[in-house]
């Protein structure tokens, strides 16, 4: 039977109608989880400012609680934004170009810490002969491997997690890959496994009890796969014998990358004999196969004992070590060999292994005759580098990472991109503090001619920008520098997962938030900078000041956030000052520009005017006058230009708020000088 043209017309409205009912959704959606968002940060962020005062035991708990808790409801949000995309048919898969090790290492980073809580083995498997320069979907593949390992370690309580990367095929132009997570966990019968994929369950009652979860993990990274590579993914699991997830996906080669180590750095390792010790079967295993792929003459033992008796007959160059060893200690081991050398039995260098940044263990592993740490879980190029270092196989001393450079800043020159004078000037400040040299420029014209006049190790880029925005200039200066000679890193108060998307198709390798957090700043510092050449550890006399700063607890105001912003400033209060008068008189005309801007049509202009307001008022602490820009920026974006009107005079009251507090505050500063 045929359909009449009514009936077609009807149908054809009928669909009309289901996209737009789903797209109207999807917004909505990205509606409230914005909205509820911004009160779970503030949340976060007022519990972790909690957490740095002093507090008692009980005090500190509940505060842990609070915090945990907002991080779960914080991963749930995502979820749900992330499921409604997929259910629209809005979630696309990028092709960008990404390094794989590096990739595995922000896993490494995200996971050690959690593994080592459960002593857990957290084992990385990336086989030498592996291409690691791909052209892909980071965000998403990674994504996937996040939630894998995350389920793996939830549901393991002894034993190990690896990661597996597996060559299945190889031509000029394209690898074909399969990951897999694999745990020593509770494990799955058939029942369970049939309605894994499935969203909002898993699999069973009492799992969700017992850990918690929303059941949308699974069933996301499902369909991200399966938009990857059709198959999905795939698991073997039985109960009680813990379980394997895979995916198998072909990526193509980055065109003229090279995929190799260094042929004189092989040379050099060929034929070196090292030990490697690790109470773990698997990652001895891995260990010996990496170094033996480079010509590397390797023997693994189980204990630090085990090796004593080895080193009775046989010499060895340098030694891996893992601090954590049954009987005898890794450092103990060290000691050991430390308090018996001589010129007949001269110590191998020795590096020690730890589970995570053990900083603490520095000054210990020093003393015990340790010159290099490496952080577990091994990676390839880690391994070398730090074999490399041990052995003196560099041709300059200044390119060995040793124990002072291992997750240390570098000296290196940083251009900062930046419109804004006050967020321009917080971030100076922040890395001048840190060591590094800083030019800046204000928009990304700016920017493309200064890397093109100069060699910079690293940029930090602002989005919105007049003249030429962020996106536009990273993509141009990627026409003159690839990812690994110059990483730029996005900073923006848009943190949206479809706003790090597109920094990272524009060429960007990273992406933090403002209000600057100091940490995640020397974070990407410590990620992006030590690996490139200006790499040279931070003068020891400047890292001694910078951690011997008092404690400082300024005066709480309602509205205003004092600690955080003169922590990002290193206590510099009269520089914050400074920066509050200048801000007043930026934007004392803010009401009069926004009405010019709306009366001559330029919405842009007037959206990125309560942008770049918003992330100078976020750092200075201005916590309302930084809500009040962001709704402004909200409403503008929608074309609610009704309510622009109504609520840009209150610019001006925050704004006269923010001096009379200023001048508070000086008056408190007036007080403690004349106290002490």
């Amino acid at each position: 039977m045929k359909n009449t043209p009514d009936q077609l017309k009807q149908m054809q409205e009928a669909v009309r109608d289901a996209q737009a009912a789903a797209e109207a959704k999807s917004e909505f959606l990205a509606n409230v989880s914005h909205e509820i968002r911004t009160p779970i940060n503030a949340i976060l962020g007022m519990t972790q400012l909690c957490l740095k005062t002093g507090l008692d035991e009980q005090q500190r708990g509940y505060l842990k609680s609070i915090e945990s808790s907002s991080k779960i409801l914080l991963g749930i949000i995502n979820d749900i934004l992330d499921f409604s995309k997929i259910e629209a048919n809005k979630l696309t898969i990028e092709t960008i170009p990404f390094d794989l090790e590096e990739m595995l290492a922000s896993l490494a980073d995200m996971f050690a810490y959690r593994a080592y809580d459960k002593n857990l083995e957290f084992v990385i498997k990336l086989p030498s002969n592996i291409p690691t320069r791909l052209i892909g979907d980071p965000l998403r593949l990674n994504q996937v491997l996040v939630n894998l390992v995350s389920n793996a370690i939830k549901f393991t309580d002894s034993g190990e997690i690896v990661i597996s990367v597996t060559l299945l095929d190889l031509d000029d132009h394209e690898v074909f890959l399969r990951f897999s997570v694999t745990d020593t966990g509770i494990g799955m019968d058939e029942h369970q496994r049939a309605k894994l994929f499935q969203a909002f369950t898993q699999a069973d009652s009492s799992t969700t009890r017992k850990f918690g979860g929303t059941g949308l993990g699974l069933a996301i990274s499902q369909r991200i796969v399966k938009l990857m590579n059709d198959d999905g993914i795939g698991v073997i699991s039985s109960s009680g014998q813990g379980s394997t997830f895979f995916l198998e996906l072909k990526l193509p080669l980055q065109p003229n990358a090279d995929q190799t180590v260094a042929e004189s750095i092989r040379a050099r390792l060929a034929q070196k004999s090292i030990l490697a010790i690790d109470d773990n079967l698997t990652t001895r295993d891995m260990i010996t196969e990496l170094l033996r792929s480079h010509q590397v003459q390797v023997t693994s033992v189980r204990t630090a004992e085990d090796a004593l008796d080895v080193m009775q007959t046989q010499r060895f160059d340098a030694c891996f070590v893992d601090w954590q060893l049954p009987g005898m200690s890794g450092l103990d081991f060290c000691r050991e060999l430390l308090a018996t050398e001589s010129a007949t039995k001269p110590t191998p260098a020795l590096i020690l292994a730890t589970s995570y940044h053990a900083h603490e263990l520095r000054s210990e592993a020093r003393a015990a005759g340790v010159q290099h740490l490496i952080v577990k879980p091994y990676l390839s190029s880690s391994v070398i580098r730090v074999l490399s270092s041990a052995l003196a196989l560099f041709g300059d001393s200044a390119e060995q990472p040793g124990l002072d450079l291992e997750q240390e800043l570098c000296c290196a020159p940083i251009l900062i991109v930046e419109d804004n004078d006050i967020n321009l000037h917080i971030a100076q400040e922040l890395l001048t503090h840190a060591g590094v040299q800083v030019d800046t420029a204000m928009n990304g014209a700016e920017a493309i001619e200064q890397v093109k006049r100069k060699q910079y190790a690293l940029v930090f880029m602002d989005i919105q920008m007049p003249v030429m925005d962020g996106l536009t200039a990273a993509e141009h200066i990627r026409t003159l520098y690839s990812y690994q000679q110059l990483p730029i890193i996005a900073m923006t108060a848009n943190t949206s997962t479809e706003d790090v998307e597109r920094s990272l198709a524009a060429g960007m390798q990273d992406h933090i938030s403002k209000p600057i957090d100091e940490k995640v700043l020397l974070k990407a510092l410590q990620k992006w900078c030590v690996r490139g050449e200006y790499a040279m550890p931070m003068p020891v006399a400047q890292r001694q000041e910078s951690t011997s700063t008092p404690a400082i607890s300024y005066p709480r105001h309602a509205d205003i956030d004092f600690q955080s912003a003169l922590e990002r400033l290193q206590h510099n209060t009269s520089l914050y000052r400074t920066l509050i008068e200048r801000l007043v008189h930026d934007y004392s005309d803010a009401p009069q520009k926004i009405v010019d801007y709306l009366a001559k049509g330029q919405h842009d202009e007037a959206r990125r005017f309560f942008h770049t307001l918003k992330g100078a008022a976020g750092n200075l602490g201005l916590m309302r006058l930084e809500k009040a820009a962001a709704e402004l920026e909200r409403h503008t974006k929608s074309g609610d230009y009704e309510y622009v009107a109504d609520h840009i005079m209150k610019l001006n009251q925050l704004l006269e708020q923010a001096g009379l507090a200023c001048s508070d505050l000086l008056l408190w500063q007036q007080r403690n000088n004349k106290k002490g």
